[in-house]
């Protein structure tokens, strides 16, 4: 499970043949079906869910389920502080079902592998994207410019200076004085990857850095660097990198003993 004071996100699992009576919640839900196609019904209707298809449930919407084979889901529960987000940008919120925007898949899957990252950059990702869901529908009437906008520029300039921290979306918008949505698509256009993506990029350079140095052990690198312990940090490391911290260090010290010096 990967929570912040706007949104959660718990990864679920249900047995086939589970019948969920009708039932409903006091919060609003976004739900990414992972794997296993099952039924939904609600108070406007039901139908089939498929995979890789993601699905909206105001707060208090009665609705049931029944699952006919074995089912995966991603569960996406709004606070009431993201849903005013929502309406700031003058979004209508979706009706109860499927989201018919043809982004609201990818965007699911994006969440699905922000939740195996489980790090405070996966916090700050998760409230981006559930933003994008909740506007899939909406035209943001953003145009892009030749040049990065000068705001935009600090944006990624505060991922570098605070890049240890734990930073949420609202502490970039509050910088920037731009809208949460409008940071995190431009951020996505003007530099090719998410805040989150980018965000673990600048930690692992810093400690690729550091290990070339040979001075600090690996938990204090991970620590120096912003990750939460030295099992995220190696997890992240090795997947940006495609190998472990140590084998990077023990390679970049074996090249240098290698190197002849100069006169």
């Amino acid at each position: 499970m990967l929570a912040t004071q706007s949104v959660s996100v718990e990864a679920m699992e249900y047995a086939a043949g589970l019948c969920i009576p009708r039932h409903s919640h006091q919060t609003s839900h976004l739900v990414y079906i992972v794997s296993g196609p099952h039924w939904s019904g609600h108070s406007s209707g039901g139908g089939d869910c498929a995979p890789g298809t993601v699905r909206y449930l105001p707060a208090g919407e009665p609705h049931e389920n029944y699952f006919p084979v074995a089912c995966r889901t991603l569960e996406v529960v709004l606070q009431p502080p993201i849903l005013e987000l929502a309406r700031e940008h003058g979004a209508a919120l979706p009706a109860p079902g499927e989201l018919s925007s043809r982004s609201a898949g990818a965007l699911g899957s994006r969440l699905h592998r922000e939740l195996r990252h489980n790090d405070d950059a996966a916090a700050l990702e998760i409230e981006a994207i559930t933003l994008r869901l909740l506007l899939t529908n909406c035209d943001d009437g953003l145009r892009r410019e030749r040049c990065v906008p000068p705001w935009l520029l600090r944006v990624r300039e505060l991922l570098h200076e605070n890049g240890v921290e734990r930073l949420r979306l609202m502490d970039l918008a509050r910088c920037a004085r731009r809208h949460p949505v409008q940071i995190s698509r431009e951020f996505h256009r003007y530099f090719g990857c998410t805040i989150g993506e980018y965000l673990r990029q600048v930690r692992v350079a810093r400690a690729q850095n550091l290990l070339s140095r040979g001075e600090m052990s690996m938990a204090e690198i991970a620590l120096a660097c912003g990750f939460a312990d030295q099992s995220h940090f190696t997890t992240a490391f090795r997947r940006l990198t495609g190998v472990p911290p140590r084998r990077f260090r023990d390679a970049r010290f074996e090249t240098e003993r290698q190197t002849p010096a100069r006169d």
